[in-house]
């Protein structure tokens, strides 16, 4: 399956093209934390076929589900200390999930955030008080999100 991307001047949400948006497409984070936030999760939006008559496109919001505790690996030989936040695009808030967190020199730490869903826009961020010390890990899943109606 081929795609494109581009951000959405209007939300900055990046948008991916493509003919069919997955049910829940994997992915694999494995980054080392700098002492700036880098982002660990993102979720975009999907431009796909309208199912009418005409052949038009629509742009319809994606989902993401974490699949995996996020795991902090400390290599250094110092205690590090971790900040992860969330911020929710609908309602423009950034929420702490962890402040200040002990990672123990050589030493790792799961934290358990299975389950936990993400909306377009919505965003996952993490560092460190030490550049390099800690690698951060995680699985998630993207898709386009499913509608529903209730009459």
């Amino acid at each position: 399956m081929s795609y494109t991307q581009y951000v959405d001047a209007n939300t900055g949400i990046t948008v991916i093209v493509t003919s069919q948006a997955p049910d829940a497409f994997p992915i694999g984070f494995n980054s080392v934390l700098t002492t700036e936030y880098d982002e660990i999760i993102t979720v975009p939006q999907f431009k796909v076929p309208e199912l009418v008559f005409g052949g038009s496109e629509t742009i319809e919001p994606g989902i993401g589900e974490v699949i995996s505790p996020l795991i902090l690996c400390n290599t250094s030989t110092n205690t590090a200390y971790v900040d992860v936040n969330i911020y929710r695009y609908e309602s423009s808030l950034t929420f702490d999930l962890i402040k200040q967190l002990p990672v123990p020199a050589n030493d790792t730490i799961p934290i358990p955030i299975n389950g936990q869903f993400f909306a377009s826009g919505d965003l996952m961020q993490a560092r460190c008080s030490a550049n390099l010390a800690v690698t951060a890990t995680l699985s998630y899943t993207i898709g386009q999100s499913e509608e529903y109606d209730v009459d």
